[in-house]
């Protein structure tokens, strides 16, 4: 009876009611903190960095209050040393305050490297061992021979290159291959693909990469990463075969009409072959 009597008793709802203050407060504190140290709520668009100066860069993420590292650099002769050539994650981007970008840089000098033996290797090996050392992929020239994308020999620069031969990392390397008895390939479906997946389907599929064009939705470099296929020359066919080492001209847009549109006729012309 005592107890229950203690259990209403005002001295005991007054200190259950201070209890139930302080954990209030307490968890107040607690979320208001928390929001402080993550910054919730808060949203910052990522500047665009492509182009400017590490110097200028760095001024442009402070004033914006986010941070960087410098992530990879790449030569370009195209760019003066210390130019930003690309960022991750890409202008445009929400972001939280002090997020850290990475960039990637122009460096002073390429970097060279030892290029590897291509000589009597398949096309799919030369063009993995090439990509794994850092460089890219030209033009594929058919000659004739008994196999079938056999590398004959590899080309920089209009000359054969050797095994062994020291060349700057990045450099363009053509490749000369077999033509065996093939009657032709199929020109790849690359409706949809952005521009960097497109050019590594044409080059897989042993043909050129032609014409590139965008349309008038592309209007910053940022676009043109995130550009898609909505036209290609030679279309997709799987009734009709091209010449290995032809070429593929593409267009590419970020209007999504377009690809809605691109992809619904592609769809009819295929269930027209089909039935």
């Amino acid at each position: 009876m005592k107890s229950n009597h203690f259990f209403k008793s005002k001295f005991f709802l007054i200190q259950v009611g201070i209890a139930l203050g302080i954990t209030i407060v307490l968890v107040w504190i607690t979320l208001s903190g928390l929001k402080w140290y993550t910054h919730h709520g808060e949203k910052l668009t990522v500047p665009n960095l492509y182009g400017r100066s590490l110097e200028e860069a760095e001024q442009k993420i402070d004033e914006e209050n986010l941070r960087f590292t410098v992530y990879d650099s790449i030569y370009n002769p195209k760019y003066a040393p210390g130019t930003v050539l690309d960022q991750r994650p890409l202008a445009g981007a929400i972001v939280k305050r002090n997020r850290n970008l990475f960039l990637t840089i122009n460096a002073h000098q390429p970097e060279q490297v030892r290029f590897p033996n291509l000589v009597d290797n398949s096309f799919r090996q030369a063009y993995e061992l090439l990509i794994t050392n850092g460089f890219k992929i030209g033009r594929l020239e058919y000659s004739k021979s008994q196999f079938f994308n056999l590398v004959l020999y590899p080309k920089h620069k209009g000359d054969s290159i050797g095994a062994g031969t020291m060349i700057d990392k990045g450099a363009t390397i053509d490749l000369v291959l077999g033509r065996g008895n093939t009657f032709g390939v199929l020109a790849p479906n690359l409706m949809g693909k952005s521009n960097a997946q497109a050019k590594e389907k044409i080059i897989l599929s042993n043909l050129n990469i032609g014409k590139v064009e965008f349309d008038e939705s592309i209007v910053s470099h940022s676009d043109s990463l995130n550009a898609k296929v909505f036209k290609q020359y030679p279309s997709y066919n799987e009734d009709r075969k091209i010449r290995p080492g032809n070429n593929i001209d593409i267009w590419l847009t970020r209007d999504t009409l377009k690809l809605q549109q691109a992809d619904s006729l592609l769809q009819q012309r295929l269930s027209k072959v089909l039935y």
